[in-house]
């Protein structure tokens, strides 16, 4: 794997993404000699204990997706970068227990440490890790930059493989429209950002795949909420499910596009299509009893 070089845009000056992000462009590389649980150690040792709602938490959050953006989907160190947020995320700087007593709007915040003894005492509620972080990658989904598409791709790897990861409560709502927005409806874009739309979208077949297969077997408890969600692109005739009639439609899809001869393609996307099809008939073959 070849080194990685990171820039940032705007950066930050609450002075601790400023001494995390050396640790994590050194950690970051192929060659790194920095450990896992000593670079979390490290970045942990920066954030203020008790305060998962803190400008400093969030600014780390942001400082992850944007390394994350500029690493290629391929490349290893987005497992280790998601790998890192897995370890670190056990630890009470990036996580509180949310009592159910209350409602979600004013959610009790029991935090772990000197709060937990509530939550143990009887009061149901659930451990929540990296909400900041989750809200801003929601404010982050937006389509490709015209000036730089690949940074869209890698976000879409990046994405896929934090739910692959469960870093937080997840569903299969974001790997559902990035197959719409590729797949379902015929975009007006130039050849570079149709790439990147059918490249991000078989980023979720990549590295969530067979995550993704098993809630098309069983998606569990669908809202009529989540149906709105999931409605379909002009271009799939089915209704609005995850199912395997939508899952074979988006892999004949990716087989169209492996074997166009449209020039609007790129070698690399054809490439990739070819790769998910393989992956998407595989799975369904292995995994169907």
């Amino acid at each position: 794997m070849t080194s990685l070089k990171f820039q940032l845009e705007d950066p930050f000056d609450d002075g601790v993404t400023e001494k995390a992000f050396p640790l994590l462009q050194n950690f970051l590389q192929p060659n790194s000699s920095l450990g896992l649980k000593t670079t979390a150690r490290k970045i942990l040792e920066l954030l203020p204990d008790h305060e998962d709602q803190s400008m400093e938490v969030r600014n780390f959050g942001d400082l992850c997706i944007e390394l994350a953006e500029q690493i290629p989907y391929h490349h290893s160190s987005q497992m280790k970068l998601v790998k890192l947020m897995e370890e670190m995320g056990k630890f009470s700087q990036l996580g509180s227990v949310y009592s159910s007593e209350v409602s979600p709007r004013r959610a009790q915040v029991f935090q772990i440490g000197s709060d937990i003894d509530d939550f143990q005492k009887g009061k149901a509620g659930r451990y929540i890790r990296y909400q900041l972080l989750g809200e801003r990658m929601r404010d982050c989904l937006v389509g490709p930059d015209p000036d730089d598409p690949s940074q869209y791709v890698n976000y879409h790897a990046f994405a896929a493989h934090l739910w692959e990861h469960r870093i937080f409560s997840t569903d299969p709502t974001w790997a559902i429209w990035a197959q719409r927005d590729a797949l379902e409806g015929r975009v007006d874009v130039e050849d570079d950002e149709q790439d990147a739309y059918v490249l991000a979208a078989a980023q979720w077949i990549l590295w969530y795949g067979q995550s993704f297969f098993k809630q098309v077997m069983y998606p569990g408890d669908v809202t009529p909420n989540d149906l709105r969600g999931w409605s379909p692109g002009p271009l799939y005739d089915g209704k609005a499910a995850l199912n395997l009639h939508r899952w074979h439609f988006w892999r004949d899809s990716y087989r169209e596009i492996a074997c166009s001869v449209d020039e609007g393609y790129s070698a690399e996307c054809k490439n990739v299509s070819a790769r998910v099809v393989e992956i998407m008939d595989s799975l369904e073959r292995i995994m169907m009893f």
